[in-house]
């Protein structure tokens, strides 16, 4: 069963990757969000890569997503235009849904962070991709957040809440 695994692969194929200004706030709050939930699993899984890396790989390295579903991504997002970096987060989000569907035993992190990919995913859906910038800022639209540290962003409380009314405020400049 690929239950996880299908349902990431068809939310990365919906998403229109042309890109939305408009919802600029809520998609650097996203990536804040991101940013701290891979903290808690950099911490759990003994990561020195920071902060686009593969948790399922740190976890176990034999559960994968299927090559087949994992090809059809990649080849989804080189047709959309997307970097390099955005496809190996979408893959690794695959990976990491693999992981659910296997049933792995996952540590120990806080409720809030147990889905780490989520954020992306939404920021994704809201408006397409990101870059990391020379500068080590992840480049947002037009808006720049400083990459930091593992450590710069452990926190326990979440950055922003992942309903969409939330989000939709922060946009609106609620």
């Amino acid at each position: 069963m690929n239950a996880h695994v299908t349902a990431v692969a068809k939310r990365i194929k919906a998403i229109n990757w042309a890109g939305s200004f408009d919802k600029t706030p809520s998609r650097v709050a996203l990536l804040r969000e991101y940013l701290r939930r891979a903290s808690w699993w950099a911490e759990a899984v003994k990561s020195a890569e920071w902060p686009f890396f593969d948790i399922a790989a740190g976890l176990n390295p034999a559960v994968r997503a299927d090559p087949t579903q994992v090809q059809a991504i990649e080849a989804h997002l080189s047709v959309k235009l997307q970097g390099l970096l955005v496809v190996r987060t979408c893959v690794r989000a695959l990976h990491f849904a693999a992981l659910l569907d296997a049933g792995a035993k996952l540590p120990r992190v806080p409720p809030s962070v147990e889905q780490p990919f989520e954020p992306l995913l939404m920021m994704f859906e809201r408006g397409g991709g990101f870059r990391l910038g020379g500068s080590g800022l992840i480049e947002v639209d037009t808006a720049g957040v400083p990459k930091g540290t593992a450590q710069s962003h452990h926190t326990d409380k979440p950055v922003v809440t992942l309903e969409p009314a939330a989000l939709d405020a922060l946009d609106a400049g609620a």
